[in-house]
């Protein structure tokens, strides 16, 4: 697939992002005076295209929470938006526990991820 979140580095698309540096820190940075816009004091246009990457409010650290405690009733499933295997892990009580430890497993290894493509949310 090509786009947002795509898998590999030529199918992702990349764009210019205007960037703001954080008050304590000084960017030395000349601005271009064919560039478009106006940037002021600590903003400017990124010199390299970013990725695209997109989330949606999923968090590694409380899905993996979530996936420990009520991992059994499918919690972390129905979090992450896999619905019917929310449900499937919530009837089968985790697969009598075998599905919850694997679940837990693939969640720690990167191998669970959020059913909408999206990236994990950062804490900072």
């Amino acid at each position: 697939s090509s786009g947002i979140n795509a898998e590999y580095g030529d199918d992702v698309q990349t764009t210019k992002v205007v960037c703001k540096s954080i008050d304590s820190f000084t960017c030395f940075w000349k601005p271009d005076p064919n560039e478009k816009g106006n940037l002021t004091d600590n903003k400017f246009l990124s010199e390299f295209e970013k990725p695209c990457i997109r989330y949606t409010g999923h968090y590694f650290q409380s899905t993996l929470i979530y996936s420990i405690l009520l991992g059994f009733l499918g919690v972390d499933r129905f979090c992450l938006g896999w619905t019917g295997i929310g449900v499937g892990k919530m009837l089968t009580v985790g697969g009598l526990g075998i599905w919850w430890v694997i679940d837990i497993i693939l969640l720690i290894t990167g191998n669970l991820t959020p059913n909408d493509r999206s990236n994990w949310e950062t804490l900072y």
